[in-house]
């Protein structure tokens, strides 16, 4: 027996062997990098110059603005975009027959079909000022600016990462049990209430999943806040493009960028606990 366990954990390394060496020269690897970059200095022409020192994490404070941004639009973006794909999921899932259901699950995924790029460009033609105001102005209302604001840098999210979130909610209503449905309205449940107590309980895993991808993306988002933000609306993703590409300043970048890493690090374990947790907390009062 001991000779079996023995050889069966030496096949489990063998096999395990090359994802692991794959994970530490592609993910391990680089923020090793950065992190000995972040304790550096500037060389005379840009990049990196040896050293140790802790200037580039006490210079952080100028890029405070990018910080806030990011860290109060990407959770509002996050939240928006759950309040359009949970109605919209919930429809596709539960109301509209299958032999439509594919149709309009294509439908949503078709923006993925074109490039980000040329998407946000359409938006900044429609929020601009011969898009959305014009018509504005049209019906009487006049002065009112859209694009280079917050506001508009919501909407780009939204039309972005939709599909993001839409996608792992209707899989988690997709396989709700329509009989609970029915036995909670046989129990005299109202529609709201069955929805709060079966559909939005069962369905979390689905929404958990959703913020997760979409909350961790917006965190290094650059190209959505550059296009429809003007340069008004200045996130993380924006500094470290001008830190390591513009001012090739590397140790400031790769300082910024382990201070990202950390906080979403923090973010996302305090976000798994609060979620697993009640998750584990249902299943220990069950047993």
């Amino acid at each position: 027996m001991r000779e079996d366990s023995k050889s069966n954990r030496w096949l489990t390394a063998a096999l395990l062997a090359p994802t692991s060496m794959w994970f530490l020269v592609m993910l391990i690897f680089p923020l090793i990098v950065i992190l000995v970059f972040s304790f550096g200095e500037r060389a005379a022409v840009g990049g990196y110059a040896g050293g140790f020192t802790l200037e580039q994490y006490a210079n952080l404070p100028s890029r405070l603005k990018a910080f806030q941004n990011t860290m109060v639009i990407a959770p509002a973006g996050t939240l928006l975009s759950l309040l359009v794909a949970y109605p919209l999921a919930y429809f596709l899932a539960v109301k509209v027959s299958r032999q439509y259901k594919l149709i309009l699950l294509v439908l949503v995924i078709v923006p993925f079909w074109t490039s980000l790029l040329v998407r946000t460009y359409a938006w900044i033609f429609i929020l601009g000022g011969r898009g959305i105001p014009t018509l504005l102005e049209f019906i009487g209302i006049e002065g009112v600016r859209l694009i280079n604001t917050p506001g508009a840098v919501l909407v780009g999210i939204v039309y972005g990462y939709l599909p993001l979130m839409v996608f792992p909610i209707f899989v988690s209503l997709e396989k709700l049990d329509k009989n609970l449905l029915e036995a909670s309205s046989d129990l005299g449940g109202s529609p709201f209430k069955t929805f709060l107590q079966v559909t939005l309980p069962l369905s979390m895993p689905g929404i958990a999943t959703g913020c997760m991808l979409v909350f961790i993306l917006l965190m290094g988002e650059f190209l959505i806040p550059a296009f429809l933000g003007g340069g008004k609306v200045f996130f993380i993703g924006n500094a470290l493009v001008d830190l390591f590409l513009q001012s090739r300043n590397w140790p400031f970048g790769a300082a910024v960028s382990v201070t990202l890493v950390a906080i979403m690090l923090i973010t996302v374990s305090l976000y798994m606990r609060l979620t697993m947790g009640g998750k584990t907390g249902r299943d220990e009062s069950l047993m």
